[in-house]
């Protein structure tokens, strides 16, 4: 996104790798730049050769999402589903590790709504700068919305600690307002800019175990459903950085809590953490679901982007949610085109709903779902 720009644990890198990860623009436009950020990503943790079974309770609204299972090195993940209805428990498969089976909790892995009805993900950005959290909680058409994405979440100057720029009964009362609607919200960290200042934090290793464990707290405490991770500059993501690190121990915490562990990610950024990496495949194929910050209005722009990520990158199709950016460049017609074209992969993403064309182009996408 842009304004802010849209990473394991008490183990070496390549023992928690081994355990962890099986399968998986900007953003933050602030009121000077008008820019569109990056947002967050989720991942799936299996154990290699360990085989069990997870199931998983319907959320607040009764209901658990259909999940489908995260592909480990080499192998082919397998796809779970969750049954939904009020105290309903859905079973998820988990993900296969490289050369042996694994399973492990994937809360919303496949292209699934909020409902738990199969079906695109759309989901919706907010920033913080636009006006007082709850005062949206009256404002936002939820309807065929899946996840909300409250932008950004950042780590307080020369601390571990985080902040969504918001207070907490302010995000509680969206919170609140969303699940009642049944869409999931998440904290979407870092953005354009203000990545830097995590990215600083977790290249000091000790500095990752609390960071995690503070945000863990943070979704907690204001009923969140996960993080989305919008980190932006590549270079920072690279295996001889500590991003993999950060995101499989964000992964391994929240995971087996039944969150979401999203991404927002540009192909210029993989490219340059290095896109032919191993590990740097490993944490793409972790995340639950990927925002991709393609942000064009022309349709080959996204067929030529979208075929390096399930090609070049191997990611399967559910996985990647087209990103539209609400801008007075973007058409009617086109954002009903690219939200229809859409379907035939996870879904769509927006950035974002305090835009002016809002109006005029959410009605788009919705009439296209």
């Amino acid at each position: 996104m842009k304004r802010r720009r849209h990473s394991i644990w008490g183990l070496t890198l390549s023992g928690v790798l081994a355990l962890a990860f099986a399968a998986s623009g900007d953003h933050g436009a602030g009121p000077a730049s008008g820019a569109a950020g990056a947002q967050g990503a989720a991942g799936s943790v299996a154990a290699a050769g360990a085989a069990g079974a997870s199931a998983g309770a319907a959320g607040a609204q009764g209901a658990a999402g259909e999940s489908a299972g995260a592909a480990g090195a080499g192998t082919a993940g397998a796809a779970g589903s969750g049954a939904a209805g009020a105290g309903a428990a859905g079973t998820d498969a988990g993900a296969a590790g490289a050369g042996a089976a694994g399973t492990g909790a994937k809360p919303d892995g496949g292209a699934s709504g909020a409902s738990g009805e199969a079906g695109p993900r759309v989901v919706m950005y907010l920033p913080n700068w636009a006006g007082s959290f709850s005062s949206w909680a009256t404002k936002i058409d939820f309807a065929k919305m899946t996840h909300l994405l409250l932008a950004f979440g950042t780590v307080d100057a020369g601390t571990n600690d985080w902040s969504l720029g918001a207070p907490d009964a302010d995000v509680k009362t969206l919170a609140a307002a969303a699940h009642a609607a049944r869409v999931k919200v998440l904290v979407s960290i870092g953005g354009a800019d203000d990545d830097i200042g995590i990215i600083n934090r977790y290249q000091t290793a000790s500095n990752i175990a609390p960071l995690v464990a503070n945000l863990d707290a943070l979704v907690a405490r204001l009923d969140l459903d996960g993080v989305d991770v919008d980190l932006e500059r590549g270079a920072d993501m690279r295996s001889s950085g500590n991003f993999a690190a950060f995101a499989s121990q964000l992964v391994a915490k929240l995971r087996p809590e039944g969150k979401l562990v999203t991404s927002a990610l540009a192909q210029y950024i993989v490219q340059d953490a290095g896109a032919s990496d191993p590990v740097v495949k490993q944490w793409l194929a972790a995340f639950d679901f990927i925002n991709l910050m393609i942000y064009s209005t022309n349709m080959s722009t996204y067929t030529r982007e979208l075929a390096w990520w399930t090609g070049t990158e191997g990611l399967p199709k559910d996985k990647l949610t087209w990103g539209l950016e609400f801008t007075s460049q973007l058409t009617v017609d086109m954002a009903k085109q690219l939200t229809t074209a859409s379907k035939a992969y996870g879904g769509v993403m927006v950035w974002e709903y305090s835009q002016k064309t809002e109006p005029q182009l959410w009605p788009a996408v919705q009439s296209s779902l």
